[in-house]
């Protein structure tokens, strides 16, 4: 194990080494030579190190040099602002404007290219005693002074294996001056490839963190009862913003009418803005691990510097960028602090967001120091909040996965809970008023529907249960009802409720449905006896009731306790046809209503009697459905 872990440190040591070993060519005292590369169409060289550097002077040339007759005041190591300490020793007033001179020495004459990245904040190139390019307004006067923000790839031929570069640079109102950025060299095509494959990446980012933005805002107007993709989507769009005006897509060079001062506010936006979203979206995300009062104090000054840079100039604005880098890092602190809280208190994917945050956290530091010119990296906050969010998006899949497994175990337990539900409520009463589901029903809710009301009871069920015990009675009452249910359900009727022994069942089609049913329930009894009777025990009897008519269907109740029921005088008589089977001593009864569908359907009665029953005023015919009997039966009757 030993041997194997030295082997390793070994290679890393070999590669590590080499890395450092590669000696970049730099500039000494104005001059690079780079006469010994070998230029290739991938190989770029920054021209960094020490450059001439003239303060408050303008020169183009060598001619103008030589008729000025001055000395540098300074040999600055580049990149580097004019007003840090590396412009020999010297610090110089942000407004102003300066002249930079490096002499390059090339192997050849071939075609060779530069990329200018932005130069702060505007600036002439003179090559060879040339102009080659300009970006925005470089003037000695600096009223005149306009700042610009398009970086520029220009192509030029040296002569005598030679470029003599003369950088006029002139700031009036941003807060530094002079090369934060190298400028880089390298043949035609390697230029141009490095400048290709930098817009692709800045691109690819802007639009990835952009889409993913504007993605998370509309899952929060589909969803706005959680805010947390809103404050996620509009930290995206603002680091996206800082991304196109910060890189070699410049957003001057895509929409040429956006001012300057413009495009650096929303550069600075990410610091104000985004921490003001930042913070917002990790309250939502972990409300009971980051206090309401530190998140007030983090975001009270990113509300005030959001407010002071849409009213303040650029000139005064910018006064203000080390107070905000420094409130958006502590910022940065303390929801690290809050999420390595949530993550000892064990939240919800906080290791996922925390690996993610610290990333990010890095970045953002690396972007505040590379600002200051303190490192010479670049501008790396982009890829780290890339990181971030997909680092989030691992912790947002294993969400949405567990909040779908939840979403389909809920729907089962639904499903089984409706399908309890409709053995307490039936699911033809929700067609009948129209509802789609249980949740629907109010209470109050009706509906008049034309039904036959099917009664049926067991004769002499007080004198039967007596014989039982109480546990017996149910295993009767429910074997009783396990065999009549079904066939209700067969011939197109539904069990309204139970009542004791008794059913009330409704028939919402046929009138000849009930008929049938009664008929199906009495051979259903006569193989139940057969049962009982092998078992020693006494054969049960019943009394069925029958009426069609105008029936009111409803939910009745109070708020805490609803019940379906159907109320009106076809119910009462059905139940009064019922409890007459006993006093005629027949099996099923019919009021005359069903007279004409009997008839239609080949059923066989006969007139009973003509009564008036309780509740009623007028005399109502009851007929002795016969189909019941056996022909041997009917012989006697």
């Amino acid at each position: 194990m030993n041997k194997k872990w030295s082997s390793i440190s070994y290679i890393v040591f070999f590669v590590v080494s080499s890395l450092c070993s590669q000696e970049l060519p730099l500039a000494h005292s104005g001059i690079i030579d780079l006469t010994s590369v070998l230029f290739s169409n991938n190989k770029i060289i920054e021209l960094t190190g020490e450059w001439a550097f003239w303060w408050q002077k303008k020169i183009t040339s060598e001619t103008d040099l030589q008729h000025l007759h001055v000395m540098p005041d300074a040999w600055p190591r580049i990149p580097s602002y004019w007003i840090s300490g590396t412009h020999g020793g010297k610090q110089f007033p942000a407004q102003g404007y300066a002249t930079y001179r490096l002499t390059v020495m090339l192997p050849n004459t071939q075609v060779y290219g530069l990329y200018i990245p932005q130069m702060v904040s505007s600036y002439e190139l003179y090559i060879n005693g040339t102009l080659v390019g300009t970006n925005g307004i470089a003037n000695t006067n600096l009223k005149e002074v306009m700042g610009e923000f398009r970086p520029e790839v220009y192509f030029i031929t040296p002569e005598d294996n030679k470029l003599d570069i003369f950088l006029f640079v002139a700031n009036r109102d941003y807060r530094h001056g002079g090369q934060w950025k190298p400028i880089v060299l390298g043949t035609a095509q390697a230029i141009q490839n490095f400048y290709n494959r930098s817009v692709m990446n800045e691109l690819f980012l802007f639009g990835s963190i952009f889409i993913i933005g504007l993605y998370n805002i509309a899952m929060y107007l589909f969803r706005p009862k959680d805010r947390s993709p809103l404050f996620f989507g509009l930290f995206c769009v603002v680091v996206a913003l800082r991304v196109i005006t910060t890189g070699t897509i410049a957003l001057g060079r895509l929409v040429p009418l956006v001012p300057w001062e413009l495009q650096i506010k929303m550069e600075l936006s990410v610091f104000y803005l985004g921490a003001l979203f930042f913070g917002l979206f990790f309250k939502e995300l972990f409300p009971k691990d980051i206090p309401f009062i530190g998140l007030g104090i983090m975001l009270s000054p990113a509300v005030l510097f959001s407010i002071l840079s849409m009213i303040l100039p650029l000139s005064l604005f910018n006064c203000l960028v080390t107070p905000m880098e420094i409130t958006a890092l502590a910022g940065l602190l303390f929801v690290l602090i809050c999420i390595i809280v949530a993550w000892v208190r064990k939240r919800e994917n906080a290791g996922l967001i925390l690996a993610g945050f610290i990333v990010f956290t890095l970045t953002a530091v690396n972007d505040v120091l590379y600002s200051k010119n303190l490192i010479h990296t670049t501008y790396l906050l982009p890829l780290g909040l890339f990181s971030f969010i997909f680092l989030q998006s691992l912790a947002l899949a294993r969400i949405f996965s567990k909040s779908f497994t939840r979403v389909e175990q809920l729907s089962d337990e639904l499903t089984t809970v409706n399908k309890s539900m409709a053995r307490f409520v039936p699911n033809e009463f929700l067609t009948f008023l129209n509802k789609k589901s249980i949740n629907d029903i109010m209470l109050g809710d009706q509906v008049l529907r034309s039904l036959t009301i099917l009664f049926a009871d067991i004769r002499s069920f007080t004198t039967l249960s007596e014989t039982m015990s109480p546990q017996e009675n149910f295993n009767f009452i429910n074997a009783y009802f396990n065999r009549i249910g079904p066939i209700i359900r067969d011939n197109h009727g539904f069990i309204d409720k139970y009542i004791g022994d008794g059913i009330m069942a409704l028939f919402p089609e046929q009138p000849q449905d009930a008929v049938q049913a009664s008929l199906a329930i009495h051979g259903k009894l006569n193989e139940y006896n057969k049962e009982r009777l092998s078992y020693g025990l006494k054969p049960i009897e019943i009394g069925i009731g029958i009426h069609t008519g105008p029936v009111m269907l409803g939910i009745i109740g109070e708020q805490m306790r609803i019940e379906s029921t159907v109320i009106s005088d076809s119910v009462n008589l059905a139940s009064r046809i019922e409890s007459l089977t006993r006093t005629y001593n027949v099996p099923i009864l019919l009021s005359g209503s069903m007279k004409n569908y009997m008839q239609e359907a080949g059923f066989q009665g006969r007139l009973i009697d003509t009564v008036l029953v309780k509740g009623k005023s007028q005399p109502c015919d009851i007929y002795e459905l016969l189909d019941v009997y056996t022909p041997k039966e009917k012989i006697f009757l």
